[in-house]
């Protein structure tokens, strides 16, 4: 099953104390998602604050279409599933933090092996 997040918002792009490099913060209300990613500064000139974005999560590789603005495999390190669903893991070794409100075992499911594929369009 694929975790696919339509809709989403970018909240903030934000400088981190690392030099070039920014933190996206992005939410879906609807979906009850906020997504938080460090990417360096040349992959972020696609983004703005404000933008709409759909991102899509699956633990095999995903197609990409000709809207893709960010493709990336990635490692989890950690899940958490209390009162929220957490998952945290690295991209190219930069952090994200991934929160379900709304999550189904099946969506769980994507996160159970050590990588998973993110495209954001």
């Amino acid at each position: 099953m694929v975790v696919r997040i339509n809709d989403a918002i970018i909240d903030v792009i934000d400088d981190t104390d690392t030099k070039r490099l920014k933190s996206l913060r992005i939410s879906s209300k609807k979906d009850g998602v906020i997504f938080v990613l460090e990417l360096p500064e040349a992959l972020c000139g696609d983004f703005a604050v404000r933008d709409t974005v759909s991102i899509v999560i699956d633990s095999k590789p995903i197609v990409t279409g000709a809207k893709t603005k960010l493709y990336v495999e990635g490692a989890v390190y950690r899940v958490r599933d209390e009162k929220e669903f957490e998952v945290v893991g690295t991209i190219g070794g930069l952090r994200f933090v991934l929160s379900l409100s709304k999550t189904t075992p099946a969506k769980k499911k994507v996160f159970e092996g050590s990588s998973v594929y993110l495209t954001i369009s």
